[in-house]
């Protein structure tokens, strides 16, 4: 296929783009859609993408973690984010894991509020889902547990799977929330997982098949999870049947070795650290180099400190490289 090119806007960039405040932005059901609203009319006077901003109800990282029940920090300073107490895991022991529960995502943690805000987008015409979880158990296993999960893949792999186990029956059930409110909907995404920081062998033992479990028999099965060498990818092609990659944060595999061991069937990212730092021709560069190294997709994640005319280059470097055009 033709390599296409996408931008994945965020809170970050819809913030800057405004000038309102993480805290006004997360404050506020009207005011969080008001700021999507007007980063989209940003986007396509700059550089012709609003396409790429879609409304939507707004979870803060922290949502997730909140909802299982860990401690979060609202900053004093408005325009940082909220952030989860790590000091403070839910599990510091085996014995804390029979003290994990599954909490009812109506009227739990951050849930509570994404839900008034998901509410508001319906009565306002905009056709969204709940959401909540992307699978990324291993992240969320490691932040309840202040990283014992990781010590615990080799010195005690039964524990860290009952762990990871606990992570999967909460995925499900916030799932079923949002399955109740939108509808049935098919499970083919896992994201923002950290299952490079396990061992192959860890990998599949423990977390592939969690993943089973999340996938469902979902023929799509798109994955994106940092830290992965090349040997987690052929297991995650070979026995989870993994249909789509994301390269974002993948530092510890090449291009190379995308391609080879998923063919066409991964996405490459120029990131917000390389938009920020990066010279305008510096990042012309890379965007042709992605576009020629047999990937799908190259996307671009721009940062609340990428300067306008960087994103205008790579934007022109995919319009140029990317035959495919862009994929909205």
């Amino acid at each position: 296929m033709q390599v296409r090119w996408h931008i994945a806007f965020c809170n970050v960039t819809y913030a800057a783009y405004t000038g309102v405040s993480y805290r006004e932005y997360y404050g506020d059901p009207a005011m969080m859609l008001q700021t999507q609203l007007a980063a989209q009319q940003f986007a396509e006077q700059r550089w012709g993408v609003g396409r790429f901003i879609r409304p939507h109800p707004d979870c803060p990282p922290v949502a997730f973690a909140s909802y299982l029940g860990m401690p979060i920090h609202e900053p004093v300073q408005a325009n940082e984010l909220p952030y989860v107490d790590t000091t403070r895991p839910l599990v510091r022991t085996v014995a804390d894991l029979e003290q994990l529960t599954l909490p009812d995502p109506a009227s739990s943690g951050w849930f509570a509020r994404h839900l008034a805000v998901w509410q508001y987008y319906r009565q306002q015409g905009h056709t969204c889902r709940f959401g909540g979880e992307g699978g990324g158990v291993v992240t969320s296993a490691a932040e309840i547990s202040a990283d014992e999960v990781l010590y615990w893949s080799a010195a005690d792999p039964a524990a860290a799977g009952r762990l990871l186990d606990h992570l999967v029956a909460a995925c499900d059930v916030v799932r079923a929330f949002d399955h109740q409110l939108c509808g049935a909907a098919p499970r083919g995404y896992i994201g923002d997982d950290y299952a490079g920081l396990l061992s192959p062998r860890s990998f599949r033992e423990l977390v592939v098949p969690r993943y089973q479990r999340l996938y469902g028999d979902s023929p799509q099965r798109f994955l994106h999870s940092e830290l992965l060498r090349a040997e987690h990818l052929r297991i995650g092609r070979d026995e989870l049947g993994i249909t789509m990659f994301h390269g974002a944060g993948a530092k510890l595999l090449t291009p190379a070795e995308m391609t080879a061991v998923m063919g066409e069937r991964w996405w490459a990212q120029v990131t917000p650290q390389e938009l920020a730092e990066w010279s305008p021709a510096a990042l012309d560069e890379l965007v042709s180099r992605y576009a020629q190294a047999g990937c799908s997709y190259v996307q671009l994640y721009p940062g609340r400190d990428t300067p306008e005319q960087s994103l205008a280059a790579a934007i022109a470097a995919c319009q140029r490289e990317c035959a495919g055009g862009p994929h909205w």
